[in-house]
């Protein structure tokens, strides 16, 4: 049993978006072996799945977090909080989970639960490492830890998993946990991309891929000219409510738009300055899709945006539609390596549908026709776990085929983001071809402080 545990662990480990829930789930007597003795390994998946941890919890330490197996990543988790309350740091989210985690294996280790009986007395972090003879005897083969504070636990935003095969369900105090408490922070969104805005900061896999709100300084030597660009989405939820399954939430998301790029141009005897500015505003209507009997969600986004161009006067209505399959461990969430890395492949389909209510000047006007365009966002995320070295790279190729208009869509956009924190980072950008939601053309690189929330 133990053989099988661990390669089962670790891909659960990189099984749902934002958290890490080790679980091989509730077989009632699944936890104890034939010889009568608690399973730790399965003691601690079975901990981890009623109170899951976040990955950012676990690039925090100077430490990595072990995935070796369940017991070792749970008594990482024991020694890294009990660090934590030495200096006086109350519990929140996380390590509140390690909390409640700690004083339920306490429990079982003074012998208050009548399904097991220790066989000698410790405390929770040492009951879990690899020296530790301490042990649990079940009173009968079937025999489930109690785990008075399943109700408190804090959970992670992320749907339950599946039961591992041969096993129940994950309990039901478990599964009926309440969220965690929202601060006026949590609706608020800023980002570089209007599709993003539905994108909980909670939900690690997504957040880690975001497009990023920037202020861009590059100089070009060759061409002699500086480049000033601006690029900021801000959207606040106003509705988040379930629907269907279990799990399942529509969410509202309107939000305001800016973008700007400036260049001047210092070849000739007298600078000369070109501006381009847009500004934008819209609804974003986000549906979040789970299964009873899986892992796997699906994403759907539907955005009206009226799009103003200040500089050569067009007006642009568009409706867009994006679809973003997430299948835990495969597409759209992080592969996890033991080197410190973590990858994520990114395939998102996409619409962009646009109607011009000013098709703008002379000169422009031609350019400027109506759209139906369909085709997909690929690429993806390589992303440090290693808080030591904070950064991650994103490249995504969009390529949209014009059903009806004469431009189809081929955009290539690659971003290395040294990460100041969890929400502002210095980044490295290229990007080349026609911009998918206007069809106008770019090319450029630049340096920029980029941010997130």
């Amino acid at each position: 049993m133990q053989a099988r545990l661990y390669p089962y662990a670790v891909a659960l480990l990189m099984a749902a978006p934002g958290a890490l829930p080790l679980a091989l789930a509730a077989d009632p007597g699944g936890l104890c072996r034939p010889d009568q003795t608690l399973d730790k390994d399965r003691l601690a998946a079975y901990l981890i799945q009623t109170y899951p941890v976040s990955t950012a919890y676990l690039s925090v330490g100077k430490e990595a977090a072990p995935i070796s197996s369940p017991r070792a990543l749970v008594a990482w988790l024991l020694k890294k909080r009990a660090g934590e309350r030495n200096t006086g740091g109350a519990c929140s989210g996380d390590s509140c989970n390690v909390d409640h985690m700690a004083e339920d294996v306490q429990r079982l280790i003074d012998g208050k639960d009548e399904g097991f009986h220790p066989s000698g007395r410790t405390d929770a972090a040492a009951f879990f490492r690899e020296d530790s003879r301490i042990t649990l005897s079940c009173t009968v083969a079937t025999a489930t830890p109690t785990l008075p504070h399943a109700l408190q636990a804090v959970r992670m935003g992320v749907a339950p998993l599946a039961a591992a095969s041969g096993a129940a369900a994950v309990p039901a105090a478990a599964t009926a946990a309440p969220a965690a408490p929202a601060t006026w922070m949590d609706p608020l969104r800023v980002r570089g991309n209007p599709d993003q805005l539905s994108i909980d900061h909670r939900d690690k896999a997504g957040y880690a891929s975001v497009e990023r709100a920037r202020v861009t300084l590059a100089n070009d030597e060759v061409a002699q000219s500086r480049t000033n660009d601006v690029v900021v989405y801000a959207g606040y939820s106003l509705d988040k409510r379930p629907i269907g399954e279990a799990g399942s939430t529509y969410e509202a998301v309107p939000y305001v738009g800016f973008k700007q790029n400036r260049v001047t141009s210092y070849a000739g005897a007298t600078n000369e300055v070109t501006t381009s500015r847009t500004s934008q505003v819209g609804l974003l209507s986000a549906f979040h899709f789970t299964h009873p009997d899986s892992a796997n969600t699906e994403d759907l986004t539907a955005r009206p945006d009226y799009l103003v161009n200040n500089t050569d006067g067009s007006r642009l209505l568009t409706v867009n539609f994006t679809f973003t399959p997430v299948r835990p461990g495969v597409l759209n969430d992080f592969l996890r390596w033991g080197n410190g890395l973590a990858f994520k492949p990114i395939l998102v389909g996409q619409s962009r549908n646009g109607i011009y209510i000013n098709r703008g000047d002379p000169d422009v006007y031609d350019q400027h026709s109506d759209f139906i365009r369909l085709g997909a966002q690929a690429g993806f995320t390589l992303s440090s776990t290693n808080p030591a070295l904070p950064f991650d790279f994103t490249t995504t190729f969009t390529g949209l085929k014009a059903l009806q208009g004469n431009r189809s869509i081929h955009y290539w956009k690659s971003v290395l983001t040294y990460n100041l924190n969890q929400n502002v980072g210095l980044s490295l950008d290229y990007s080349n071809g026609l911009l998918p939601d206007s069809g106008d053309q770019e090319r450029k690189w630049g340096l920029a402080v980029s941010s997130k929330f």
